[in-house]
């Protein structure tokens, strides 16, 4: 079961650097920009790991480990400080908030790998992530599953196709049908990008992965089921109408395509929307 790594980080380019790189080692990775949000993530997604930024918005990084560690609920989660400053103080001001160890950045894989691994093997059993990680769904005891949250920006979607192509890639999904959902995701990200949030103000857009033994009962063929949730306002691309592609293009209307290359690249498209939940489209791929 892969560890789940929350990466407090507000820098754009760091933040995608750290996160493809520790999802091609096999971590899941949660993203939090800020260090309130990264507060209201450990609390809410409950990783095995924290990696925290330093030099934060809002509140800083000393502040939101201090908050983290203060509460029952997160205490036991290890923070790893991260800094662009290598300073003796640094490093006792870090660990006097609560950071159970500390790095510098430039990140060194190899060398922040090492202590990750060391307090993970260290808290092992301690702290539980919840959601579904790997694990077989209560209805299908052979699926598996795998979700990851980050902020609904572009720049995020190669996380998120990573993602994709690793799971894809562990569970023996077949490369044709991998381009496919590729196009699906690249599609539906799209979609959330525009529509979800308003403009400069992202929130987070969860991705959940699942393999499921069959679409219908009567199937003898699994299926690969793909669902983007997000906290924006409701928008059921589903109900937009797709297009007559028989007409020449001056004469069809904006919009349309998009999802209607979804749904010819899926068999079974789902949409719902809930004050809890905000809006979930879910879309099932067989995969013969």
């Amino acid at each position: 079961m892969p560890a789940r790594i929350l990466l407090v980080e507000d820098n754009e380019m760091n933040r995608e650097m750290l996160s493809r790189r520790l999802l091609r080692k096999g971590y899941e990775v949660v993203i939090a920009v800020d260090g309130l949000q990264g507060v209201e993530m450990a609390g809410a997604q409950r990783p095995q790991l924290i990696l925290m930024d330093l030099s934060l918005p809002g509140i800083d990084g000393w502040e939101a480990t201090r908050r983290i560690k203060a509460s029952p609920a997160t205490r036991a989660i290890p923070v790893i400080a991260l800094t662009a400053h290598a300073m003796s103080d640094d490093r006792a001001k870090a660990l006097a908030a609560g950071c159970d160890d500390f790095d510098t950045k430039p990140v060194d894989l190899a060398r922040l790998l090492d202590k990750m691994e060391s307090l993970l093997a260290s808290t092992a059993g301690a702290v539980q992530a919840q959601g579904p990680v790997l694990t077989a769904a209560p209805e299908a005891p052979a699926a598996q599953s795998v979700s990851l949250t980050l902020p609904a920006t572009h720049a995020s979607l190669p996380g998120f196709k990573t993602e994709l192509e690793h799971f894809c890639m562990q569970t023996g999904v077949a490369a044709g049908v991998q381009e496919d959902l590729q196009v699906v995701l690249d599609e539906v990200c799209a979609n959330v990008f525009k529509h979800a949030y308003p403009p400069g103000q992202p929130g987070m857009l969860t991705l959940e992965l699942r393999m499921r033994p069959r679409l219908d009962p009567g199937d003898s063929v699994q299926a690969l089921e793909l669902t983007l949730t997000d906290q924006g306002r409701p928008f059921n691309p589903l109900a937009k109408a797709a297009p007559d592609l028989s007409l020449t293009w001056e004469k069809r209307p904006l919009g349309g395509l998009g999802i209607h290359l979804v749904q010819t690249l899926t068999d079974h498209q789902s949409y719902r929307h809930s004050q809890a939940e905000g809006n979930r489209l879910t879309l099932v791929k067989r995969l013969a």
